[in-house]
C-alpha cells in the first residue's frame, strides 16, 4: 500500500512539531547530563589523585629525607597512568625529571608556581595524545629541613606528576554513546507510539468523517459517524451528527414547502392565464363603451346630463388603464438594449411632463452630469420607468412644488445613478418597504403596479431602485444602472 504524505496537512505539522520538540528536548537533556557527568568523573578522579598525593607528601615529610623523593617518583612511573614526573627547586631548576616521552608535556613556569595557594594543586591540560592532569606538590622549609636548607627559605621545592585521564575519557565516551543510543531508542519508541495513536485513533476517526461527508455529498443524509470514545472526537462526532440531522430535517421542511409552493405557483399560473384572458375580454367592451360615450358626448346637446357622461367616460378609461397595467405586469418582458445617452431621454421626459402639468405651479429642474458615458439599455422601458416616477412626483406635489432630475456617474463602480426628487408630501416611514410590492398603493387612485413594474425593469438591467424621504419634504427615488 502506497502512503502519500501531505506536507501541508495539519496532521503532518502536528507530528513534525512533536518530533522536533521530542528530539530537541532529548538532545538538550542528554547533552546537559553528559556535560555534568563528565565534570563529575574528572573531579572524582582528581580528588582521588589528590588524596594519594597528600599521603605521599606526608610520608616524605615524616622521614625527613629528601633523597627518598626520587625513588618514590621512579616507583610512581611504573604505573601506566603516570605520564611524567619531575622535581624542581624553589628557583625553577630541574633536580629530577623522568625520561617518559608520552604526550606533549606543558613547560613549568616558576612565577605560576609561586602564585599557587594550596600545597597540592591539580591542573588540566589537553595534548595531541589526549587529556591529562598535573599534580603539583609544594614542600615548605620546615625546621627538620634546616640541616640541608637555609632557614630563610620558605619553599624548598616542587614535585610535578602528570596523570593520564584516558580511563576517565573512555568512561565519559562510553556514557555519552550509551546516552545517545538510549536517547535514540526513546525517541523512536515515542514516535512509534505517537504514530500508532495517530493511525489507530486520529486517522481512523478522520477517515470516518471523510466517508460520512462524501456519503452526504452524494445525497445520503442518513449517513452518521460512529462516536469514538475520546472526549474531543466524541464531541465533534456528536456535533456533526446533530448538524446533519438538523440539515436533513431542514431539507424535508424545504421539500414540503417547495411542493406547496409548486402547487401554489401552478394555481397562480392558472389564475394568471385566466385573469389575462378575462382582462382581454373585459378591456374590449370597456374600450367600445368609452368610444361610444365619447361619440355621444360630442353629439349630445343635453348640457344637464353631459357631465354624467363625461364621468362615465373617465371611469371607463380608468378601468381600461388599470387592465392595461395589469396585462403589462403579467406579460413577460424582453430587453432590447442599444447604445444611448440617458441625459437626452431625461430631457425629453421633462419636456413632456411640463406640458402635462401646465395646469399646476410645478418647477422642473435638471442637474445632469456631463461625465456620464453612453451605455447599453432598453430605451423604451427605462423611459417608461423614469416617466412613471415623474408622473408620481407630479401627483405628489398637488398644486405646486419642485421636481428635479439628477444624474451621477461612479467610475470606480461603473454605475449610472438617476435621482428623481420632489417636494411633495413624502411617504410614511412604515410604508417605505411596501411601495414596490405589486398592487400596493398609498393613493385612492391607481392600481399599485407602476413601481412594481419599475423595479422589475430595473432589476432586468441588473440595477437597483430605492427610495428615501427628504429631510425637508417629499422623497427621492434612486435608480442605479451598470455601465
Amino acid at each position: 500500500m502506497k502512503i502519500e504524505i501531505d506536507f501541508s496537512s495539519f496532521r503532518f505539522k502536528i507530528i513534525f512539531t512533536l518530533i522536533f520538540v521530542i528530539c530537541t528536548m532529548s538532545f538538550l537533556s542528554f547533552y546537559t547530563y553528559n556535560y555534568f557527568l563528565s565534570k563529575k568523573i574528572y573531579k572524582n578522579a582528581e580528588e582521588n589523585i589528590v588524596s594519594v598525593l597528600y599521603f605521599l607528601r606526608d610520608q616524605i615529610i615524616a622521614v625527613h629525607d629528601g633523597r627518598l623523593i626520587k625513588p618514590y617518583l621512579r616507583e610512581l612511573e611504573k604505573n601506566d597512568r603516570i605520564l611524567h614526573s619531575s622535581l624542581i627547586d624553589d628557583e625553577g631548576r630541574t633536580i629530577y625529571s623522568s625520561k617518559s616521552t608520552t604526550g606533549s608535556i606543558e613547560p613549568v613556569d616558576i612565577r605560576t608556581l609561586q602564585s599557587l595557594q594550596d600545597d597540592i594543586t591539580m591542573q588540566s591540560f589537553k595534548s595531541k595524545s589526549g587529556s591529562y592532569s598535573r599534580a603539583i606538590i609544594r614542600f615548605h622549609n620546615l625546621p627538620s629541613c634546616y640541616n640541608c636548607h637555609a632557614p630563610e627559605k620558605k619553599i624548598i621545592g616542587y614535585i610535578f606528576v602528570d596523570f593520564s585521564m584516558k580511563d576517565s575519557e573512555e568512561t565519559v565516551l562510553f556514557t555519552r554513546k550509551y546516552s545517545l543510543a538510549f536517547s535514540g531508542v526513546m525517541v523512536l519508541l515515542i514516535l512509534g507510539f505517537v504514530l500508532i495513536l495517530h493511525y489507530k485513533i486520529i486517522r481512523k476517526s478522520l477517515s470516518r468523517f471523510t466517508k460520512a461527508m462524501n456519503s452526504i455529498n452524494e445525497g445520503n443524509l442518513d449517513a452518521r459517524i460512529q462516536i469514538p470514545r475520546s472526549t474531543e472526537l466524541g464531541k465533534l462526532s456528536r456535533s456533526f451528527n446533530e448538524m446533519v440531522g438538523n440539515f436533513q430535517k431542514t431539507q424535508k421542511e424545504l421539500q414540503e414547502y417547495h411542493e406547496k409552493e409548486i402547487k401554489s405557483s401552478q394555481k397562480l399560473v392558472s389564475i394568471g392565464e385566466m385573469s389575462a384572458r378575462l382582462a382581454h375580454e373585459i378591456r374590449n367592451p370597456i374600450t367600445g363603451i368609452a368610444n361610444a360615450i365619447e361619440i355621444i358626448i360630442e353629439e349630445t346637446k343635453d348640457q344637464e346630463h353631459k357631465p354624467i357622461l363625461e364621468e362615465i367616460q373617465r371611469q371607463a378609461n380608468r378601468v381600461n388603464k388599470a387592465i392595461s397595467n395589469l396585462l403589462n405586469y403579467s406579460r413577460s418582458k424582453e430587453l432590447y438594449k442599444q447604445e444611448g445617452e440617458i441625459n437626452e431621454i431625461i430631457k425629453s421626459i421633462v419636456f413632456f411632463l411640463e406640458n402635462q402639468a401646465s395646469h399646476k405651479r410645478i418647477r422642473f429642474e435638471l442637474e445632469l452630469s456631463q461625465e456620464i458615458p453612453t451605455f447599453q439599455f432598453d430605451h423604451e422601458q427605462i423611459e417608461n420607468v423614469l416617466l412613471n416616477l415623474g408622473i408620481n412626483a407630479v401627483q405628489a406635489c398637488d398644486e405646486s412644488g419642485t421636481i428635479r432630475y439628477e444624474t451621477y456617474y461612479s467610475a470606480a463602480q461603473k454605475m449610472v445613478t438617476v435621482a428623481v426628487r420632489d417636494t411633495g408630501a413624502g411617504i410614511p416611514e412604515d410604508k417605505l418597504r411596501d411601495i414596490f410590492v405589486p398592487f400596493y398603493t398609498t393613493r385612492t387612485r391607481g392600481t399599485g403596479l407602476g413601481l412594481a413594474i419599475a423595479k422589475e425593469i430595473t432589476e432586468m438591467h441588473h440595477g437597483t431602485i430605492r427610495v428615501e424621504n427628504n429631510p425637508e419634504s417629499g422623497c427621492t427615488f434612486y435608480i442605479s444602472l451598470p455601465v
